[in-house]
């Protein structure tokens, strides 16, 4: 059958569509094989074989693509599977059928040009072989189940379809919070007693009304700064138990909303059983990796010409030109393989200061790593069957610690145990404000007989989860857009809870327990209820299909 009158087909469902929906120009354009790769990039294909013969199969596609005119997950097209591909697809007749290619999404890991595109082909085949595969609606389920989305075979979204709009449409900013409070003119969090919020105030490009952050370089009056990273932080919700999880599920999960829930871990028994002795005796032997800094500043950015071997460590230029950055480094603390017993003394010491100029961190450390402490904690009860648990962590420093600036690919609870933290928070919505990029890194060597750290290895990998914006003290100059960020501010004690969502940027500033002189957290990491790619500025948050059944 000539292409003109498979077009001709679609264009008469197409005229039928539109009576009880929106006007189309549905136009089936030829796709050549060898470039779906690159179409597959943004879009998930529906190829339709040109050899394609059947005239009912025709009629059935046509209409499976008139229900899909409205959605730009998909793309149609009619593809040349000849026999000069076949080496390359499974062994099929796809005369009488079509395939499906998944959107496939981009390796951003590497930056290492490939010499072909990235990705590779993932065919899915629907063929017309019984007489049960000659249903719409199943074709229309099919193309549903592969390309993640969510449409009627009269092209109108699904209930699904509809709540995955709604959730993308509302996720909590703190802009956004910002906004509202300009609107009324008042700011509740501000220290700064009466401010005039039309200095803060203005309406941006688009019409929309704004909380815009003056800067030293707006203005000569030094207290702007300090007002826009400090005095104006929201503070995170604090709600108490019980809690039912479809509230929980609805009001911070599909919102992407961080809360703290005060007093939810007080339940464990763990606030009296572990003590520093308790643990000592208990994982006496047990060999831990620790990290170690000068100052306890963990994943800090600074410029790489401070490293001794920055000439001897050469870059590839291909991967030299994708740096945002080329002249920083993340700074990784040195690392050290100890006995549990020597950690807590080292601690300890740090603590009653016989030793300085050091700081010490048990961090990301599994908790199976010492046998028997699972069983002192337990999920929180209202998230256990609605998120998938991944990693359960523990934490544990001298306490004067601060994690710079990143993000973590996973929802993430937080349970506070001995000592204080804040957590500084910037929504993951407009990441072009913290300039999320690839960044070198650089690891710090550390001399046990001397005692002292140099700046020795620069490394030829990257960082993708770190900000290179020091939030104490922004260069506005170099990152003028995180003057328009806008911070959140989390503090938790003994007990408590911090829910951070997926891919929300924190600075994590600890504290020591005032009696027993160290850090200690438990945290529990859960399969994100959204995803994004990264590092990737431009790219937003999106539904993970894992969680599609909550929709």
């Amino acid at each position: 059958m000539h292409k003109m009158t498979i077009v001709g087909i679609f264009y008469i469902i197409c005229f039928n569509f539109v009576l009880y929906t929106v006007d189309c120009d549905l136009q089936l354009s030829s796709l050549d094989y060898g470039n779906i790769v690159e179409v597959s990039q943004s879009r998930c294909v529906v190829s339709i074989p040109k050899t394609l013969v059947d005239d009912k199969v025709l009629s059935l596609l046509s209409s499976a693509a008139a229900s899909f005119i409205n959605e730009p997950k998909t793309a149609f097209y009619l593809v040349d599977f000849s026999t000069k591909h076949q080496d390359s697809l499974p062994r099929f007749n796809y005369n009488n059928s079509f395939v499906v290619f998944k959107l496939i999404r981009k390796d951003r890991s590497c930056l290492l040009t490939p010499e072909k595109p990235s990705g590779k082909l993932k065919p899915e085949i629907y063929s017309f072989r019984r007489v049960s595969d000659y249903d719409i609606d199943k074709i229309v389920d099919f193309i549903n189940n592969k390309c993640l989305t969510f449409r009627k075979r009269n092209g109108y979204q699904t209930p699904q379809g509809i709540h995955e709009v709604y959730i993308l449409n509302n996720l909590y900013s703190v802009i956004n919070e910002a906004t509202e409070k300009c609107d009324s003119g008042k700011d509740e969090d501000s220290e700064l007693g009466e401010v005039d919020n039309e200095s803060f105030c203005s309406v941006s490009s688009d019409g929309m009304k704004r909380h815009t952050i003056k800067t030293v370089h707006d203005s000569a009056d030094e207290h702007i700064h300090s007002y826009s990273q400090k005095e104006t932080a929201h503070h995170c919700d604090r709600i108490p138990l019980p809690i039912k999880p479809s509230e929980f599920l609805n009001e911070y999960v599909t919102k992407s909303k961080p809360v703290i829930i005060a007093g939810g871990a007080l339940h464990w028994h763990v606030f009296k059983k572990w003590k520093n002795h308790y643990l000592k005796e208990m994982y006496r032997d047990i060999k831990v990796h620790i990290k170690i800094t000068p100052n306890g500043e963990y994943e800090g950015v600074e410029p790489s010409s401070l490293w001794e071997n920055k000439s001897k460590v050469k870059i590839p230029q291909d991967v030299l030109k994708q740096l945002s950055f080329p002249d920083l480094v993340v700074v990784r603390p040195a690392t050290m393989e100890i006995q549990f017993s020597e950690f807590i003394d080292l601690i300890e010491s740090i603590a009653s200061s016989k030793s300085s100029n050091i700081s010490a961190y048990l961090e990301y450390s599994s908790i199976t790593y010492f046998p028997g402490l699972e069983k002192d904690i337990s999920e929180m009860s209202f998230i256990a069957d609605i998120l998938n648990l991944k990693h359960t962590n523990i934490w544990l420093s001298d306490g004067n610690t601060v994690g710079k600036l990143h993000f973590d690919p996973f929802d993430n609870f937080m349970c506070q145990i001995s000592g204080e933290k804040e957590f500084i928070l910037y929504d993951p919505h407009r990441n072009e404000r913290l300039y999320e990029a690839h960044i070198q890194e650089a690891i710090l060597s550390y001399n046990k007989s001397s005692k002292k750290f140099s700046r020795q290895k620069l490394m030829e990998s990257t960082s993708m989860v770190m900000s290179p914006v020091d939030i104490e003290k922004p260069d506005f100059e170099r990152f003028p857009r995180f003057a328009e960020a806008k911070p959140m501010s989390c503090k938790i004690q003994p007990g408590d809870v911090l829910f951070t969502p997926a891919f929300w940027w924190h600075e994590v500033r600890s504290k020591p327990s005032t009696t027993e002189h160290r850090n200690l957290a438990v945290n529990f990491w859960y399969d994100p209820f959204f995803l994004k790619e990264f590092p990737c500025p431009e790219c937003r948050l999106y539904v993970n299909p894992n969680y599609f059944n909550l929709l």
